[in-house]
């Protein structure tokens, strides 16, 4: 396949001097080793969106004008005696030890409301200071409720729960501090646990320290063990200790070079990187399978293991670099979706996989090299034992016609559920569906408004004062809007103050704004005074969809009273309904291009636009035929079935390089019909070998803690599992046929 562009001549350069590349292999390990230590992590989830548009614009300016929402951690108290003098105390105590402990900035609970008297001299706490019997504090937060509205955010119904919000300090909450942080509040709010009385955090620092700590439980985990179950799959193909050894020599020292370089340029692990090194194993193990399996049949076919080391080189090399290329296309093509986290993790990865090249090429053959010249022969039939499986795949190559319009037929299937599958993007997704954090944020979620802020901001007319007659009804116009599309109890505002300020005989003043404390009034005006903040807490279990449409009903009703020019409308609910959606559109097209791509560069390389053709539907087919699968079974698409199916992409195509390259190689020296048998009978045993490898190293993520990984793992294996189906049964008919060989396609099985 064109040589391999050139490539194949690193590793025969290796072997000329085998010593010095040696040398350099190490070198080049040990340096990437220094940088393991070195290694960070990154819990960035919202983040994982960005992607330069208008919404995150509007979302940035949310922070930097009011305040980094990020930073509220949320507290949640269930306790069965809440409505009694006794549970309510405790609630109290902690919210105090909260407020006075040194990395937290403010908090916010029922002891935060406050009520106006213009008797009292103005604002005091709108909860007693104390309470003689539970009859009273069961009135009370009845009475609240009824009151202050916007205390069922704060209260749950029922009052069997309630929240703190624990706005944490900035240093207290970056990537290095936030495990440490969150564990300290929750050892806090664990002091104050009893019987029937359960504390645990929720909130955006609790769902980054979540994700870190999964994130390296994974990556310790999970990363040897994949290794340890490719190995053991190796031996249970080769039957051999040190042929085991060998082929994993390659996968382990790419894995060291990712993390080490990381690690060395100071990039972090994030929930989406962290798929690479196990990726990583798994590829690298399939193509030094490739490789290792061609060097073993020459060695035991020719006698001079030496020289079976350079040929393996030159016949399979070829095809591991174009598969490495176009494993590295797909992972490239997710720069196309614009979103920063993508841009980043295909980068890495593309950079990688390419570098994995001199593992297969260069250091692969130099162990093979020295396990020689210490004496090891390959000494059994090893992986050739599997060449009786491509008797089904031979029969078929009379029937060319048929395989073609079978494989069309589910082509069209599997187009219409590409074209019908929903899309979403909740970041509890994310999350192990057991951890207390996700527990936390689906009860919120059910018993208050809703766990997800959505605001809108409202710029004043800066020529009049902030509480002009034209400014308050500009705002309340837009409290109309709102109440138009969300329920009264679930949003709060200015509003809130100046209804308590009037109902306690007085009236609103800038005066009376300024008497409250910052962290109460950085939740509904800019320091400036130049904007005024509604916060409305949504649903988390919304869909997209339903999104949208509450999204476009607010807008709507923001347009017909003629302030939408002066609201913008933000938060989460606006990303994961509008910015994750566009997200997918993209990475559909960066799987198109993927396609688009790795077609033309193996029609480039096998010199034949009919061979590039040829696999075009064998690899279309395992991608469309997941989304079937994922359509049925109610799936939806999201990031990560997205990323995973332009990944899988990019290995499924591996083995129809494998056996495209073969089959150029014995068409040489036989008929177009008799070259594709043995091409099948040589390179099946490699093709599923690599799926067994592939396969089993990814069926370890499945045990991931977080639920996007085990997700990730789950699709890629089903789509290798097609692709090896589809490669064996459609691709070797549709090479025959587009070369025009229906007339002698009279075969023969293998013994």
């Amino acid at each position: 396949m064109a040589y391999g562009f050139g490539l194949v001549r690193l590793g025969l350069l290796a072997l000329r001097f085998p010593l010095v590349a040696s040398v350099l292999v190490l070198v080049v390990t040990l340096a990437a080793g220094l940088g393991l230590p070195r290694l960070g992590f990154s819990g960035a989830n919202v983040d994982i969106l960005r992607d330069g548009s208008r919404e995150i614009a509007d979302y940035d300016t949310l922070l930097q004008t009011f305040r980094n929402f990020n930073n509220d951690a949320v507290v949640l108290i269930r306790a069965d005696n809440l409505a009694t003098v006794d549970g309510f105390e405790t609630y109290r105590d902690l919210h105090f030890e909260f407020q006075f402990d040194d990395r937290v900035q403010s908090v916010l609970s029922l002891f935060s409301l406050v009520q106006y008297s213009a008797e009292q001299g103005g604002w005091h706490s709108a909860v007693p200071a104390r309470f003689d019997s539970d009859e009273e504090v069961a009135a009370f937060l009845d009475a609240i409720a009824r009151e202050i509205p916007n205390s069922q955010s704060l209260l749950g119904r029922g009052h069997d729960s309630a929240v703190i919000v624990v706005y944490a300090k900035p240093e207290a909450v970056t990537d290095a501090a936030v495990r440490e942080t969150m564990a300290h509040l929750q050892s806090v709010a664990s002091q104050f646990e009893g019987e029937g009385i359960t504390i645990t955090i929720a909130g955006q620092p609790a769902i980054r320290s979540g994700l870190i700590t999964d994130i390296i439980g994974d990556l310790v985990r999970l990363l040897p063990l994949a290794l340890i179950f490719c190995a053991i799959i190796a031996w249970l193909i080769f039957r051999s200790i040190p042929a085991m050894a060998i082929t994993a020599v390659a996968p382990l020292g790419s894995v060291v070079w990712l993390l080490g370089g990381m690690g060395l340029a100071g990039v972090e692990v994030s929930f989406l990187t962290n798929v690479l090194p196990v990726l990583l194993t798994v590829v690298v193990f399939a193509d030094a399978l490739h490789l290792f399996i061609k060097w073993e049949r020459l060695a035991r076919e020719g006698g001079d293991p030496v020289a079976a080391i350079g040929e393996a080189i030159e016949t399979v090399g070829p095809a591991c670099i174009v598969s490495a290329l176009t494993t590295a296309v797909a992972l490239f093509s997710l720069t196309l979706s614009r979103n920063y986290g993508l841009i980043e993790l295909g980068i890495i990865g593309g950079l990688a996989v390419l570098a994995s090249l001199v593992a297969v090429m260069v250091a692969l053959p130099l162990v093979i090299h020295w396990a020689v010249r210490a004496g090891y022969r390959p000494r059994q039939r090893g992986a050739s034992r599997l060449a009786v499986a491509a008797a089904p795949a031979i029969r078929l190559l009379s029937m060319p016609r048929a395989v073609a319009a079978a494989g069309l037929l589910l082509c069209v299937v599997g187009g219409i559920a590409h074209f019908n599958i929903g899309s979403r993007f909740q970041l509890v997704d994310y999350l192990s569906s057991s951890s207390a954090v996700a527990v936390s944020e689906g009860f919120i979620d059910a018993r208050y408004p809703g766990s997800t802020p959505l605001f809108v901001i409202l710029e004043r007319d800066m020529s009049r004062p902030l509480l002009d007659g034209a400014n308050i009804e500009r705002f309340d116009s837009a409290l109309e809007a709102v109440a138009q599309v969300f329920p009264a109890s679930s949003f709060y505002s200015l509003a809130d103050f100046r209804s308590e300020i009037e109902k306690g005989g007085g009236e609103i003043s800038e005066e009376a704004l300024d008497s409250l404390p910052d962290y109460m009034t950085s939740r509904f005006i800019s320091p400036a005074r130049d904007k005024v903040l509604i916060t409305i807490f949504a649903s988390a279990n919304l869909s997209a969809n339903e999104m949208q449409v509450k999204l476009k009903e607010l807008d709507r009703a923001l347009d017909a009273r003629g302030i939408a020019a002066q609201a913008t409308v933000t938060g989460f609910p606006v990303l994961s309904a509008i910015v994750a959606p566009r997200l997918m559109d993209r990475l559909r097209l960066s799987l198109v291009a993927s396609i688009g791509l790795s077609i033309l560069l193996i029609a480039f390389a096998a010199r034949s636009w009919r061979h590039g053709l040829a696999c075009l539907l064998p690899n279309l087919l395992p991608i469309l035929t997941v989304e079937l699968v994922l359509w049925i079974a109610g799936i939806p698409l999201n990031m990560t079935v997205a990323v995973s199916l332009t990944v899988a992409f990019g290995l499924a195509v591996n083995d129809s390089i494998h056996l495209l390259n073969q089959y150029i190689l014995d068409e040489r020296r036989a008929e177009p019909a008799a070259a594709m048998q043995s091409a099948l009978v040589s390179v099946l045993p490699a093709m599923a070998s690599t799926t067994l490898i592939l396969s089993g190293g990814l069926a370890i993520m499945l045990a991931s803690s977080l639920p996007a990984i085990a997700l990730f793992s789950g699709v890629m294996m089903l789509t290798l599992v097609f692709a090896l189906v589809f490669d064996v049964l459609q691709l070797p008919a549709l090479i025959l046929l587009l070369s025009g060989e229906r007339a002698k396609l009279t075969v023969s099985e293998p013994a």
